[in-house]
């Protein structure tokens, strides 16, 4: 089919007139990434079109056939500088190098050389005045033409391949992906128009007509997704360079979007990265906690900002609205924020002010009773004739100062944070502890086969004095002597705050006596600093214990044994079982598969 000379004459102005447009608007924004390849892509077209329209208008013949020739400056500057367009939109620029740039800029030199000289007619076997056509010459192509096409067409097949190849990785990042498919269009359409003039039987150039509905693609992108605002390599750059995870919801609960942080933590907390496209009601489906705090997020229409803990990690999470350009919401920018370590200085740093808050209490009020004490009997004793039942007085007191220091300087050293946890065995610990204790025809039941991450001194002290404490208030009884203390490891069914089935998996250990126990009102005071029944203890050794247990960020419970005792479970405890062979003296080992109780949402 034949068309029509005169219908290619406003075809061939409309594109050079669009592609001046697009070039006033690119050349503005020339400074973001892929603009100055665009740029002399559109002036390229510029020129291959403006050369046709010139060709077309002029008469003379000697002129339209030397427009002929000028339009391959446009037809071979298009085809690099689309190459070099892609690779810049796609996040290539890399590879846009000097070298890249000279490899691409041989053939419009050879290209256009051979337009101009056309040695033996290797690019143009002929070219005739003819003014049946649209620009008054006809013509017909040398080898060196079918050589430039093939080579042409490789690279806008190359260029067309990245940016469909971006097209599908942005597929669910709108308004990225209408973007992306516009200027696919505009990059396919010209081609395809351009096949249809080289193989075709039209008596013009109808890849301008590709170029008209290039242009107006390329303003759909511009006007309407924003593409010279910033392109999405850039905004992805930014978007994955941020340190905290973000991700992004549309309103439905739909993940649309999430950068590098916010996939690595998907793949740490669900197992899987593979979360954009995905519903939190399905994400979230075995972890009814994750989706309540969705739920709680995204309640309100404003900014909202949540607290969560999920296996043994501390998240502050920030759910800002997301709205379009004409105040529709239509989501959820999420901020993810892993503030464990910051949580963990903030408790060492309150456990610090608690025993300076301590110290300051034990000098000031549990020192001076003593010292004013043996201040009075001083007094007496210098006034008595008899001083030796005064002496005996003073030095009951000093005694009890020197225990109350020793008491003092150990809650301030074991309450210290633990930095250098060792494996050590429990059942050695124990054995260790109950060796230094007077414990009298009371008996040890170890039932603990388990290694922990622990300071092995201060378990080892810890141990000490919770035997001391079993065997202390077992005296006044008189079966003291039948006493049992019985050291063991916790699973999730042994605990009394914990539902559901049972579980190999070790959550801690426990220590308890067949003692007449603790009663249920005073089994959070024990653990005070203080608190005794005894008028001559401190009241700080199982302060002691807890501070030991808090340095490990351990939990403590006082609860009841199984016989009525006194029992004290701890929880949070590292624990690997089936010691190896060889310990050392200390029961530390370094082998075998770690679990812990806090691998899991509290």
């Amino acid at each position: 089919m034949v068309a029509s000379a005169d219908l290619f004459l406003p075809i061939y102005a409309a594109a050079t007139i669009i592609s001046a447009g697009l070039a006033v608007v690119v050349f503005r924004h020339r400074a973001k990434s892929g603009a100055v390849a665009l740029l002399v892509c559109v002036l390229s077209v510029i020129v291959w079109t403006g050369s046709l329209f010139l060709a077309s208008v002029f008469e003379d013949a000697s002129l339209s056939m030397f427009f002929h020739r000028f339009l391959y400056v446009g037809v071979t500057g298009c085809v690099a500088a689309t190459v070099l367009f892609a690779l810049e939109y796609t996040g290539r620029e890399h590879l846009v190098r000097r070298e890249t740039v000279a490899l691409l800029s041989i053939e419009p030199i050879v290209v256009v050389t051979l337009a101009f000289v056309n040695p033996g007619n290797v690019f143009f076997e002929s070219l005739e005045p003819d003014p049946t056509t649209a620009t008054g010459v006809t013509l017909e192509w040398g080898i060196a033409f079918d050589v430039h096409v093939v080579y042409s067409y490789a690279l806008l097949a190359a260029a067309t391949v990245l940016i469909a190849e971006f097209l599908y990785r942005s597929r669910s990042k709108s308004p990225y992906r209408g973007q992306a498919a516009a200027l696919l269009g505009g990059t396919v359409i010209p081609w395809l128009a351009n096949i249809v003039a080289v193989f075709g039987d039209v008596r013009g150039d109808s890849t301008a007509v590709g170029f008209v509905v290039a242009g107006g693609l390329y303003t759909i992108a511009i006007v309407w997704y924003g593409f010279v605002d910033v392109t999405p390599i850039a905004r992805d750059r930014v978007f994955d360079t941020i340190s905290e995870a973000v991700i992004v919801f549309d309103v439905d609960g739909r993940i649309v979007d999430a950068n590098s942080v916010g996939r690595a933590l998907a793949e740490d907390v669900l197992g899987d990265s593979s979360i954009v496209g995905r519903n939190v009601e399905t994400l979230f489906a075995d972890d009814p906690d994750l989706l309540d705090a969705y739920g709680t997020l995204t309640e309100s229409a404003d900014e909202s900002r949540l607290g969560v803990s999920h296996c043994g990690r501390d998240y502050a999470i920030r759910a800002t609205p997301i709205d379009d350009g004409r105040d529709r919401h239509v989501g959820w920018l999420v901020h993810v924020t892993d503030v464990t370590e910051r949580n963990r200085r903030e408790r060492e740093l309150r456990r610090q002010n608690e025993r300076l808050d301590r110290f300051a209490s034990l000098v000031s009020h549990d020192l001076r009773n003593p010292l004013n004490v043996a201040d009075g009997y001083l007094e007496l004793a210098f006034e008595a004739d008899d001083d030796e039942r005064y002496l005996e007085e003073i030095d009951r007191s000093l005694e009890r100062m020197v225990t109350i220091i020793d008491d003092v300087l150990a809650l301030a050293r074991e309450g210290a944070a633990v930095t250098d946890p060792r494996t050590v065995a429990l059942e050695s610990l124990a054995e260790r502890a109950w060796s230094v204790v007077d414990t009298g025809e009371a008996t040890l039941t170890i039932d603990a086969d388990v290694r922990i991450l622990a300071d092995s001194e201060r378990v080892r002290r810890l141990l000490e004095n919770l035997f001391r404490n079993a065997i202390e208030h077992a005296t006044d009884r008189d079966d003291a002597a039948d006493l049992e203390v019985i050291v063991g490891t916790i699973g999730e069914s042994d605990l009394e705050s914990r539902d559901g089935p049972e579980t190999d998996e070790i959550e801690g250990f426990y220590v308890e006596d067949d003692g007449d126990g603790i009663p249920p009102d005073e089994r959070v005071r024990v653990l005070e600093d203080g608190y005794t029944t005894d008028p001559e203890g401190t009241g700080m050794g199982l302060s002691i214990v807890e501070s030991i247990a808090a340095a490990h960020d351990w939990s403590v419970r006082v609860g009841e044994g199984d016989d009525g005792g006194a029992r004290f479970e701890f929880t949070g405890v590292e624990t690997r079982l089936t010691a190896p062979s060889s310990p050392s003296p200390d029961g530390d080992r370094d082998e075998g598969p770690w679990t812990s109780s806090r691998s899991r949402t509290r």
